[in-house]
């Protein structure tokens, strides 16, 4: 390929973001599907264990040198520098070492990673949130499964879309050495495309009517939202270090998204029901774990209720001067509208004392501490794991 074709090639690349601006949503879509339709011709035949398949693929767009694989003889020059062998100015590359090729290849595809540095390690839940909503649909982004798994798995960054394994040379001395390489004209350009893809998500998601927005749906939505654009702000990071420009993507900003999602979880109401309490004790230790994580317990015509079932009973055992209090507590977050179960809890306990009353008392401040501690660990995991419903 020419300097001249490669340099129009990546420029085509950059421009095609443009198209994002200034758009009606009937428009972002259909820019959207037709990122997707480049995303299925560039990954959908990339089965990721052939070589030739792969090689043909980046043949089309940068000339590869093809693969080598060999054993024994003069150390190869690409062994001690990669860019012997892949030209510095089409490729990015790296070399790994194992005693066996599978391990070499891993370790090269790492090593190829570890360039891009810390800017592109996706948060753990960030990845995982992606993944199922891509799983599930909720996220659109290939009617190709093979396509739709690579990309979901790309999310989490500890792979890169396009990486591809080049020469192999086992040196017979039970080392065996391999280069993995990025075409980087390919690579801006499927990342650009993943990234208007991505940008219609965010949007698709964040386009509620009010009632929808105050409920956890509207908060998971926005959550999700914020999660594929810091996955976007990683794959800009890609771009620009592989010589291409994210400026023209129009990238939202993941606070800006988080910040709104922190914003609807402070208007949602949620009021607490507990029966056979004493004093309000188990229904204000409820209360302040909502409370902690921003969500409001009382207000008009609340959409959840945490409806809470407290027995106690009295227990004696022969032979023991004390009486014991057993405390069980079911408490089960309901969504009002549809009746839905949406987070159950539940513990059991059981302290003693010289008078039933002590005992009791005992119980009830062992079951605030557990509600402090259980409950706020168990609300947390929900709200970090929502998936918005579709």
């Amino acid at each position: 390929m020419s300097c001249m074709l490669r340099i129009s090639f990546i420029f085509a690349a950059l421009l095609l973001p443009f198209a994002l601006f200034a758009q009606t949503p009937a428009e972002a879509d259909a820019a959207a599907r037709d990122a997707a339709r480049r995303l299925d011709a560039a990954l959908g035949s990339n089965t990721g264990g052939n070589t030739a398949a792969r090689n043909t693929t980046t043949r089309n767009q940068t000339p590869v040198p093809p693969a080598q694989s060999t054993r024994g003889g003069t150390q190869p020059r690409w062994v001690d520098d990669p860019y012997n062998a892949y030209n510095r100015e089409h490729f990015m590359a790296a070399v790994g070492s194992a005693p066996d090729r599978a391990q070499g290849e891993a370790r090269a595809i790492a090593a190829l990673i570890a360039i891009f540095g810390q800017s592109v390690r996706s948060e753990y839940t960030m990845a995982v949130n992606y993944t199922e909503a891509v799983n599930r649909g909720v996220v659109n982004v290939s009617e190709n499964t093979n396509v739709r798994n690579r990309i979901a798995t790309a999310a989490r960054m500890d792979n890169l879309i396009g990486a591809e394994i080049g020469n192999v040379w086992d040196s017979g001395r039970g080392t065996v050495y391999v280069v993995a390489y990025i075409d980087k004209a390919r690579a801006i350009s499927i990342y650009s495309d993943l990234i208007i893809v991505n940008n219609n998500n965010i949007n698709l998601l964040t386009n509620m009517s009010a009632s929808e927005r105050n409920t956890l749906d509207g908060f998971a939505r926005f959550r999700l939202a914020s999660q594929i654009a810091g996955i976007n702000t990683n794959y800009a990071n890609v771009i620009n270090q592989l010589g291409g420009s994210a400026a023209s993507l129009n990238i939202r900003s993941p606070e800006s998204l988080n910040l709104e999602a922190v914003n609807i979880i402070r208007n949602i109401t949620v009021t607490v029901n507990v029966n056979n309490d004493r004093a309000g004790r188990v229904q204000d230790a409820f209360a302040r774990v909502l409370s902690g994580e921003r969500l409001r317990t009382r207000g008009n015509n609340p959409p959840y209720t945490l409806e809470v079932r407290l027995v106690t009973s009295e227990v004696t055992f022969p032979g023991n001067n004390h009486v014991f209090c057993r405390i069980e507590v079911s408490a089960n977050l309901i969504e009002n509208e549809t009746g839905a179960s949406l987070l159950p809890f539940n513990f059991n306990d059981r302290l003693g004392h010289t008078t039933y009353a002590n005992a009791e008392a005992a119980a009830f401040l062992s079951a605030e501490r557990i509600i402090a501690e259980r409950y706020t660990a168990a609300l947390r995991e929900y709200l970090a794991s929502l998936i918005p419903l579709n």
